[in-house]
């Protein structure tokens, strides 16, 4: 971040403040990661040490990857991202994915290497303190040796970066409406991070997603360091949610604008949209694991895969709960319904309006849930979207679906919206996802039939999570915004492309 020339640029620098009393509307979704998080550790049971580590391990790689694209330190795609992350952050690793500048790795590593330091520091117990976020800093910056400053005449030189220590000069941020925000000034640093340390531990009666929260803010309001604060503020991020038995969630590239929008509504004061960014991140690392953590590609042999597997999968069925698959059947029933009736309200007003444009367009609406046949239709496109979102989805008995079909001058546009089971066994999870794809005139001649067209893209909270214990009306306002906002797409891009 660049220091300031002067202070007096726009909003002034305030002093931190403890963690505030949090809004109500935020205790559906901090329930659901409760109870999604116990569902988690449910199953966790059934795996070996080696396993749980190396999935953990994995969610740290991702984690130092893309730490450092949210900085756009360094730009790497993401079939190169998903090698280094399955296989281990090696040279060899990422040239066989596409290849990688050694120095971009070095930075990673040492990004890697901060995160298994707080890892540990959780495992043992220990706290928070303004020594390890110094220490901190150090491990994440080690083959970081400048970083870009501006002098007194607002020219941009590469200045060198201490690691470890607090800033020297004052520094401030451009918000998106182009004002100046100050953090601290360098002269308090020190003060402040004893503050926020002292407020941070006085906060342990807040849910852990709240306190982690908060935490983030704070560290980045006080902005302590020359470079780097947003690695140290996304890192020590984790070590609540480690001490506590959460999953290590990951900020990655396709939330960095939400996330950073999210930050700057919480320097106005209200925090609600950071943490709720950060459940929905923990929901999706929570999800993710329940698709089985699975040993090191080559740990294995094919048909020892094979029994592991049916080993685990028999352990989860012996211990699976008539309570849960109860709750899953009427909490899928109640929210599909509710879909249904929102997706027939929105077909009525899109039907009349595209009438404006093709006398002869329409709209329909078609549903399904087990028992019924039909509940197994639109498998691949269920399975790419739950793919995209990071968790496994449990299509054995079919999904509660509500598909929205529009057709305009021969072209078709299909909503599919669904409720669909979690992980293998009966979890007692659930995940709203959505998905569309555009039909093509051509395909109707079988002569040249065209694949439809996927026409949304989905990332990890691109769905909402239900817990079998859930109360649907509580959720619903999630899901509803949810359709509303991955419709609102599906059909601009399905209107754009007519004729």
């Amino acid at each position: 971040m660049l220091p300031s020339v002067t202070s007096d640029l726009g909003e002034r620098w305030r002093p931190i403040t403890p963690l505030p009393r949090i809004n109500g509307a935020l205790e559906p979704i901090l329930k659901t990661v409760d109870s999604l998080r116990s569902a988690w550790e449910d199953a966790l049971q059934h795996y070996s040490e080696a396993e749980l580590t190396e999935a953990r391990n994995r969610r740290l790689r991702r984690h130092a990857v893309e730490t450092g694209i949210i900085e756009r330190l360094y730009e790497l795609d993401w079939g190169t991202t998903e090698a280094l992350v399955a296989e281990g952050l090696t040279i060899e690793v990422a040239n066989r994915a596409g290849g990688i500048n050694e120095d971009t790795l070095l930075v990673i590593r040492s990004q890697y290497e901060a995160l298994e330091y707080l890892a540990e520091l959780a495992h043992q117990g220990s706290s928070l303190t303004v020594r390890v976020i110094r220490d901190l800093h150090k491990i994440i910056t080690r083959h970081q040796a400048t970083y870009e400053a501006r002098d007194q005449f607002g020219r941009t030189f590469q200045a060198e970066l201490h690691h470890g220590e607090w800033k020297q000069h004052d520094n401030h941020v451009i918000r998106p409406d182009g004002s100046i925000l100050e953090y601290c000034p360098w002269i308090q640093a020190q003060s402040e991070m004893e503050q926020l340390i002292k407020f941070y531990e006085e906060g342990t009666d807040a849910h852990p997603l709240v306190r982690s929260a908060w935490l983030h803010h704070r560290f980045i309001q006080i902005h302590p360091f020359e470079d780097g604060n947003g690695r140290v503020a996304r890192a020590i991020t984790l070590l609540q949610l480690l001490r506590d038995h959460y999953a290590p969630l990951v900020v990655d590239r396709r939330q960095r604008e939400i996330y950073i929008a999210a930050l700057d509504v919480a320097n106005d004061g209200d925090l609600s949209d950071l943490i709720r960014l950060f459940a929905r991140l923990e929901i999706s690392a929570l999800q993710s694991t329940l698709t089985q953590p699975v040993a090191k590609p080559g740990q294995l042999d094919a048909a020892g895969v094979v029994r592991a597997y049916a080993s685990r999968l028999q352990q989860i069925q012996d211990v699976t709960s008539e309570r849960k698959a109860e709750g899953v059947s009427l909490v899928a029933n109640e929210i599909a319904v509710r879909v249904s009736n929102y997706l027939e309200g929105q077909r009525q007003d899109l039907q009349e309006s595209l009438r404006t444009i093709d006398p002869t367009a329409w709209a329909a609406i078609g549903h399904a849930e087990p028992p019924d046949d039909r509940a197994h239709w639109w498998r691949r496109g269920l399975i790419e979207t739950a793919r995209a979102v990071d968790f496994y989805t449990n299509l054995a008995g079919g999904s509660w679906w509500t598909r929205l079909q529009l057709e305009v001058f021969g072209d078709r546009l299909r909503f599919i919206a669904a409720v669909q089971k979690v992980g293998h066994g009966e979890t007692g999870v659930l995940a709203v996802t959505v998905y569309a794809e555009r039909v093509h005139p051509e395909s109707d001649d079988t002569s040249s039939f065209v694949e439809p067209e996927s026409i949304l893209d989905i990332s990890p909270t691109d769905s909402v999570t239900l817990s079998y214990n859930d109360t649907p009306a509580e959720r619903w306002p999630e899901v509803e915004e949810l359709l509303r906002r991955k419709l609102r797409e599906a059909v601009e891009y399905f209107i754009e492309r007519l004729g």
